[in-house]
């Protein structure tokens, strides 16, 4: 096993802050061409709060670690705002904007009428890069800064005399003016795409929120996504977004002139229609030919999370040996006229996975023993031989595969063969949850979740990148479960909260209301529709706790009952499709 940071290290950190690998590909790097701003003195649309100094040097320098919001390119002009003289060199935009949490602003109590020194505390937790990921630092950094004003008279407003060169920015505020904005990656060379985390103001003027877009989907996926998806822009690429009678055009330009053939460029529009959320039609041109035109429903199925409207709100768990259906209406039953596998009853069963073509995958205790068994209700079962010791969590990779955990290692299953590949991801794992495009694996070790990329070779081989923690200030972690493709459920301890969403980079952690008190053993979850970028959870969300299955609502968990008895359950899953 490859080691990771170790439990101690990481129980030492006691923060929320996790490292996330976020590199930019080397080479020459893309240009995208759009219309200059001209409004530097407003973050970006109309309805943008500006953020400029005033008459209080507290709330100057308060609107100052606000102001590098926004438009990048006008991100100097705003800070100059608040300077003397407005002539200040700034950090380098591709350093990106370190993100300041509890910051503390107090004036000097020694303030005079035209002059004042205002302190900022704080701690850097983490780095907004220039690609529109997040790095969030392993530990927090101390920020300990103070700033000098002036002003000429009492009708002035303060400023600064001089700032620190680093730009800064409220994380406090990043989190609340800044939106998801996923950019998506060819998983291999299959008709499947692969998200990747980033964030925008989300308030800025629609042509420049899609020049930006275009121009991080032009320089490739994070480190971290790289090992499970690929580019299929080529490298190199210049791009132009523009709007025409209402229609968003997008012209690249390859290095390869015209030898981008016909497969890559339907690759190419499934990445920039989802990328840049392109509901409404468009034109894409690649090296001066029309590659595609229509809208993102076009390429709807490359990603693999249904629609919101083909998402069943309905769940299932296992009591008595048996798998039971909890129904959009709240009732539960083992009888159902759409799935076979409802009823399905094996002496021991233990977890259940169900395939799309409706194969379960169970894992059943025996004398001693515990066997993957995979197969339908009306067929007999057949055992994965190989398999030899303590099984838990099946999960259908695809068609004809399934991973599960191994006496603590995930273990991919070809159930054609019996053959087994195991994953090098962790060797006391208790808990997986294969993302819906199956190329990132969240799993429970050492009571922590973590997160690893994993690619698939055209023979079906399995290769695992390196893990990720996720939320470092949550312990004792029992399961995990994907509420959409960029948020994970994560069942676990911190302070009275037992069950939270956290972003795959760390950068984002909700807290679900009315956990206190809950031994959470068990999620799961449907993920949230993708087109809806509102919402970073699904429906149903299932808890097993304290021997008791709940459902999951937005104002907190409620009981799951049959007839006027709470139902004991066991191994909740849901089936998306």
């Amino acid at each position: 096993m490859r080691r990771r940071t170790s439990l101690a290290a990481v129980l030492a950190l006691g923060v929320t802050w996790a490292a996330s690998a976020c590199g930019i590909p080397s080479g020459k790097a893309p240009e995208v061409i759009g219309d200059a701003p001209s409004d530097f003195d407003q973050s970006s649309g109309t309805s943008a709060e500006v953020y400029g100094p005033t008459d209080k040097p507290e709330e100057t320098v308060q609107n100052y670690l606000k102001a590098a919001a926004g438009d990048p390119d006008g991100r100097n002009d705003r800070l100059n705002a608040f300077t003397v003289g407005g002539e200040q060199e700034f950090s380098d935009p591709s350093t990106g904007l370190d993100l300041l949490a509890g910051a503390h602003v107090a004036i000097d109590s020694n303030a005079g009428v035209g002059s004042a020194t205002v302190k900022v505390t704080g701690s850097v937790v983490g780095t907004y890069l220039s690609n529109g990921s997040v790095r969030m630092n392993s530990a927090p950094r101390d920020y300990d800064e103070s700033f000098t004003l002036q002003r000429e008279s009492l009708q002035d407003n303060w400023k600064i005399t001089v700032p620190p060169n680093q730009a800064m920015l409220d994380y406090s505020y990043f989190t609340t003016a800044y939106e998801e904005v996923p950019l998506y990656f060819q998983a291999g060379q299959r008709d499947l795409l692969v998200p990747d985390l980033r964030w925008i103001f989300a308030d800025l003027d629609p042509e420049i929120d899609r020049r930006l877009r275009l121009g991080w989907l032009l320089l490739g996926p994070s480190e971290f996504v790289s090992v499970a998806a690929r580019n299929a822009v080529p490298e190199g690429t210049a791009g132009r977004v523009g709007d025409e009678d209402g229609e968003v055009g997008i012209e690249l330009t390859t290095a390869l002139g015209d030898a981008v053939d016909e497969d890559t460029s339907r690759a190419i529009a499934a990445q920039v229609a989802w990328s840049l959320g392109l509901d409404s039609d468009f034109t894409l041109t690649v090296d001066g030919g029309e590659a595609f035109h229509g809208s993102l429903d076009n390429w709807r199925a490359w990603n693999a999370i249904p629609a919101s409207d083909a998402l069943s709100e309905t769940g299932y768990f296992i009591a008595e040996d048996t798998v039971w259906e909890y129904t959009s209406n709240e009732e539960v039953t083992t009888a159902s006229a759409d799935h076979t596998w409802v009823g399905f009853t094996l002496a021991g069963l233990r977890q259940v996975a169900v395939g799309v073509d409706g194969r379960i995958a169970a894992v059943v205790q025996g004398a001693g023993t515990d066997t993957l068994q995979v197969g339908t209700r009306d067929d007999a079962m057949q055992v994965m031989a190989q398999l030899s010791g303590s099984l838990a969590d099946p999960q259908w990779l695809s068609d004809t595969t399934v991973m599960v955990i191994d006496d603590g290692t995930p273990t991919a299953v070809d159930t054609r063969t019996g053959a087994v590949q195991t994953l090098e991801v962790g060797d006391a794992v208790t808990s997986l949850a294969l993302a819906a495009d199956g190329r990132r694996l969240a799993f429970v070790e050492d009571g922590l979740a973590w997160i690893a990329p994993l690619s698939v070779n055209a023979d079906g081989n399995l290769q695992a990148g390196e893990p990720k923690p996720i939320g470092l200030d949550i312990t004792d972690v029992t399961d995990v479960a994907w509420s959409s493709e960029n948020y994970l459920w994560v069942a676990g301890v911190r302070g009275d909260d037992r069950l939270l969403m956290v972003a795959v980079d760390n950068s984002r952690t909700e807290v679900q209301d009315w956990t206190l008190g809950l031994d959470i053993a068990q999620v799961a979850a449907n993920p949230a529709d993708p087109v809806e970028s509102s919402l970073n959870r699904g429906e149903p969300v299932l808890v097993v706790a304290n021997a008791t299955l709940y459902r999951v609502h937005f104002s907190g968990p409620v009981e799951v009952e049959n007839g006027n008895h709470a139902v004991a359950a066991t191994a909740p899953f849901t089936v998306p499709q």
